[in-house]
């Protein structure tokens, strides 16, 4: 962590003027996996979790989260602690366990066969199943029965994403003066959508126990707003941005989640990479081949078979490009035991196959498709030879992969950005597409790669100070100045 991001942390560190701070996620910091009779400790993937972690070391505290290893108990004591010691200092880890039939229906059933596909407008991909409310709602009860055993007078509580809706109101029902905030990191639906789901209103009514809600974007937070008015009692108070109910006035905030820009942006200068990066373009380029990107988690979300339709599209339209381009696509496995995934993972592979088929000559694979886990070494090495980023979910909370792209790119590539990831309010000089009108993205393709090269440049300078200044450590402060100020 450099100096401007300690700045930030330290800032938080502050706000929190000496008392305790309680972090509560689905997912845990570290997990602990037995291999070969060996105990092996691996930190968790992601863009929010290399933030939050350093700000716990420096500011300690408690983290909550389901303990997902299968050694992760092995490691703990009696109440599902462990201490947690890092270069910046100490924070305690609390593991909640979590039985078979409870990941089963909480996580894979509730979390991501309702919420998730609702919140992304897929609404046809939702499983109803009661057992899935029952359990969800049995599993957020644990989790607030830890926050109000660890809570102190005065801490603040900050309880993370969609899996833990519910926590909030219960924990306000054990501890009415609770310092509590939310910060829900997907797409938040229009109230069209919203209003087809069983269990809206208890949904709502958990979060609204909160002092401070989040989100990426005012798209969302207005969208939560409008459902509140049209589904509950409570009172919708447009101009300042908040919900009140009895006598407690819930804030709903926009902020707009970054990355460690300083972090990538040195990875991406390493020796390792540039090596890395060096031997990837020769080996996939070597004619002078321009290269598109996409790398994404396997989900029906990401629009990957769109991306795929629209650069055949491209192919088919623009002959001149054959052999003179080439596509990779990454993808990195995830919820595989659900249908769905299967599914899409079968559709990826049989349309990469048929664009190959169809337009393969020697020489040159228009279709490069990896499916695996990708070391950040190598995900950043292809960052850094994009000549341009496909990024075109068909919903997205907000899309870090845009601006890793930015950060680590050379600075002559072209970003091609869904209208519908968060990420698109504010990473204005992309390209900026529908992924639905294949037509118009196979244009938009064609557009960037006969883009000159000073406006490349010049469009790439505004988003990397784009995605400079409003980094995750940006964000943290953000978050924590507006909640601190509610009680000031």
């Amino acid at each position: 962590m450099d100096e401007a991001a300690q700045e930030y942390v330290c800032k938080v560190n502050k706000y929190l003027n000496g008392n305790k701070l309680i972090l509560v996620s689905n997912r845990e910091p570290y997990v602990h996996e037995k291999i070969r009779g060996k105990i092996i400790v691996n930190r968790s993937i992601g863009g929010v979790i290399s933030a939050l972690d350093p700000m716990m070391q420096t500011c300690g505290g408690t983290w909550i989260a389901w303990g997902s290893g299968n050694a992760d108990f092995d490691v703990t004591d009696e109440n599902g602690k462990l201490e947690i010691k890092k270069d910046l200092g100490s924070y305690t880890l609390k593991r909640i366990i979590l039985s078979e039939k409870e990941k089963e229906n909480y996580y894979h059933g509730f979390s991501n066969r309702i919420l998730w596909p609702l919140s992304h407008f897929f609404t046809d991909k939702m499983w109803w199943n009661t057992a899935y409310w029952k359990a969800y709602h049995k599993v957020n009860q644990k989790f607030a029965k830890a926050i109000v055993e660890e809570s102190e007078k005065g801490s603040w509580i900050w309880i993370h994403d969609y899996h833990l809706s519910l926590a909030p109101i219960m924990v306000r029902k054990e501890n009415p003066d609770a310092k509590l905030a939310f910060f829900w990191h997907i797409v938040w639906p229009s109230p069209e959508v919203y209003r087809r789901f069983p269990w809206r209103r208890e949904i709502i009514r958990g979060l609204l126990g909160n002092d401070l809600l989040g989100f990426h974007t005012k798209t969302y937070a207005d969208n939560f707003m409008k459902c509140v008015e049209l589904l509950t009692p409570y009172k919708v108070n447009w101009e300042h941005n908040e919900i009140v109910v009895k006598n407690r006035r819930i804030k709903i905030g926009v902020f707009p989640i970054g990355i460690d820009y300083n972090n990538i942006k040195k990875i991406s200068e390493s020796e390792n990479v540039r090596k890395m990066a060096k031997r990837l373009r020769k080996k996939l380029a070597g004619d002078g081949c321009a290269i598109i990107f996409g790398i994404d988690r396997l989900d029906y979300t990401k629009g990957v078979l769109h991306r795929l339709r629209a650069y055949e599209r491209f192919l088919d339209k623009y002959p001149k490009f054959r052999k003179k381009v080439i596509f990779v696509q990454l993808v990195t496995p995830s919820r595989s035991r659900l249908i769905d995934y299967k599914d899409m993972k079968r559709h990826i592979d049989e349309n990469v196959g048929r664009i190959n088929g169809k337009f393969q000559k020697a020489g040159w694979t228009p279709v490069h498709n990896y499916y695996r886990v990708f070391s950040d070494d190598l995900l950043i090495s292809y960052y850094k030879i994009a000549d341009i980023s496909m990024v075109t979910p068909l919903a997205d909370g907000m899309n870090l992969v845009s601006k890793e792209f930015i950060a680590a790119n050379k600075g002559t590539g072209m970003l091609l950005l869904s209208e519908f990831a968060g990420a698109a309010e504010t990473l204005k000089k992309s390209i900026i597409v529908n992924p639905y009108d294949i037509e118009s993205v196979a244009d938009c393709i064609k557009t960037a790669l006969e883009m000159n090269i000073e406006e490349k440049k010049y469009r790439m300078s505004l988003l990397k100070e784009n995605v400079m200044n409003f980094d995750v450590y940006w964000w943290l402060n953000k978050f924590f100045m507006k909640w601190r100020n509610l009680y000031v």
